[in-house]
């Protein structure tokens, strides 16, 4: 029992459930993900910043025009925050397995992070322009129908629910991602 080489050669080794090229395989899927859900976020807030400053130069109501500043400035902060936070990381060359799972659950956790963040950076910013504007809408409806004013509102809160409850269902499955992870690492 005492022998060095007999210890050596009986002890229990670890099965390797997933290789090193698997991990760097789903790194780059999921960093590809990240890129493709970030250049959409840009583009849709380019479209929303056009929007709201061609609207913005051809209105002429002070409230309105309050609340379309605050609209940009909020799409702005959300995407300086989602490039801040939520840019795809490159995975290191160099790594061994277990600082290849440890970097890919890392990434995995950050973007959990971001997504479960939802309601502060990137709804959250939004609200105020938005809710002046449909406010406005309400006591001055644009089409002199309060109805599509309302109908407005309704449809942005149902916006708003659904982008939040999106990101928080994405939230739960990284959260799985990330336990299978730690089951590779040997963690319960």
């Amino acid at each position: 029992m005492d022998d060095p080489r007999n210890l050596w050669q009986t002890q229990e080794v670890e099965e390797m459930r997933i290789s090193v090229e698997e991990l760097r395989t789903k790194a780059a899927k999921f960093n590809n993900l990240i890129r493709r859900r970030n250049i959409r976020e840009y583009v849709a807030a380019l479209v929303g910043i056009v929007w709201a400053g061609t609207y913005l130069w051809r209105t002429h109501h002070f409230v309105e025009r309050i609340a379309l500043v605050l609209m940009i400035a909020g799409v702005i902060y959300c995407m300086w925050h989602l490039k801040k936070w939520g840019s795809a990381r490159s995975f290191p060359a160099d790594l061994g397995r277990s600082d290849c799972i440890r970097f890919y659950q890392s990434e995995l956790k950050r973007q959990r992070d971001l997504v479960r963040g939802i309601w502060k950076w990137y709804i959250g910013p939004l609200i105020p322009g938005m809710t002046l504007l449909c406010v406005y809408f309400i006591v001055v409806p644009p089409s002199g129908h309060l109805w599509v004013s309302v109908a407005n509102v309704v449809f942005q809160a149902t916006v708003f629910l659904t982008i939040g409850w999106l990101n928080m269902r994405a939230a739960r499955r990284l959260d799985g991602r990330i336990k299978e992870l730690d089951r590779e690492l040997g963690h319960v």
